[in-house]
């Protein structure tokens, strides 16, 4: 009996985590020219997504800081991506790119707010790191404080996730 048990999870934690690789593997943004980004496209790069709104008051700020990571990696195999969750209605594209200045963060949109609330953000805004893999790692990072060491933070596990293969 203990047996057939334990097979029985084992099968169920295969078939768990196909289930749950195939959800991810359907997830896709849109980026501002249209152009929709699945997030199994960017396999094999280290992915930081920032959802947030342009209600934000620290919009800003936050563009400022993931830029500061667009610097660090752009010649690694790094992406890093702010995602608006407004509803085009309520966030123009050119009202978006006025909020990022002169940073080059590429903005990506979540309209319906379907990839946020896959990986479980509950509050604006929120930070998700994806392996190589498309793999969450960690737990996402919810709230900005941009006297805090929010970057360093992010460029710890992006740093360790370049390094690991």
């Amino acid at each position: 009996m203990a047996m057939k048990l334990s097979r029985f999870f084992a099968i169920f934690a295969i078939l768990a985590a196909a289930i749950a690789a195939q959800g991810q593997q359907n997830l896709s943004l849109m980026s501002l020219d249209g152009t929709s980004v699945a997030l199994s496209s960017l396999q094999g790069k280290v992915v930081v997504l920032m959802f947030a709104g342009i209600q934000d008051p620290q919009s800003r700020e936050e563009f400022k800081a993931l830029d500061t990571l667009v610097q660090r990696y752009r010649d690694k195999d790094a992406v890093i991506y702010w995602v608006s969750i407004n509803p085009a209605s309520a966030a123009s594209d050119e009202r978006l790119r006025a909020q990022r200045g002169a940073a080059s963060v590429a903005i990506l949109r979540d309209p319906n707010q379907s990839v946020f609330k896959h990986f479980g953000g509950l509050q604006l805004p929120t930070a998700v790191i994806l392996d190589r893999k498309g793999q969450v790692q960690g737990k996402p990072r919810g709230g900005f404080n941009p006297n805090a060491d929010f970057v360093n933070d992010l460029a710890t596990t992006v740093d360790s996730l370049l390094t690991s293969r």
